[in-house]
């Protein structure tokens, strides 16, 4: 499990929750899928509920704006996912920098995929930034939880 490319977001105009990002900001799974949030999507960390902020801090700032990325990109219907076990995919990071040149059969499509598997991805990329058991736990239950309606939003 891997993070690739460099976060780097600008705040979105009248929304300072809201970050839209300036580059490619990818995540590796450990089965082998890349979560990509593509530059010009849109970032709010994960939808962490605003009590969960007192005790580790606002979902933007630190490693929680990383672990954030790729589950927003699949809430938001906006991830670009690739199979890099597929026979055509070569090294991730070859895939990450040169994803718009790749061939279709190593896409998979976001419909395929479900809240589970945008949360799970959510639960790795936090392993991935070393954060405390507690807080995965905490954080997972709450975007498990409490994100039924923002996923039913965009579905």
């Amino acid at each position: 499990m891997k993070f690739y490319g460099r976060y780097d977001t600008i705040p979105k105009e009248n929304d300072s929750n809201t970050y839209i990002y300036q580059q490619d900001f990818g995540f590796l799974r450990d089965d082998g899928l890349l979560v990509i949030a593509p530059v010009g999507s849109t970032t709010d960390g994960a939808s962490v509920p605003r009590f969960l902020w007192r005790m580790f801090g606002h979902p933007l700032f630190g490693d929680n704006k990383e672990w954030g990325s790729p589950h927003d990109a699949l809430y938001r219907k906006a991830a670009i996912i690739i199979d890099t076990t597929h026979k055509l995919s070569s090294d991730p990071s070859v895939m990450f920098f040169s994803w718009r040149e790749q061939s279709s059969k190593c896409f998979i499509h976001q419909t395929c995929l479900d809240k589970k598997f945008a949360d799970d991805t959510l639960l790795q990329a936090m392993k991935t930034c070393g954060e405390s058991w507690i807080k995965q736990k905490l954080v997972y239950r709450a975007v498990r939880l409490f994100g039924r309606g923002w996923w039913s939003s965009k579905s």
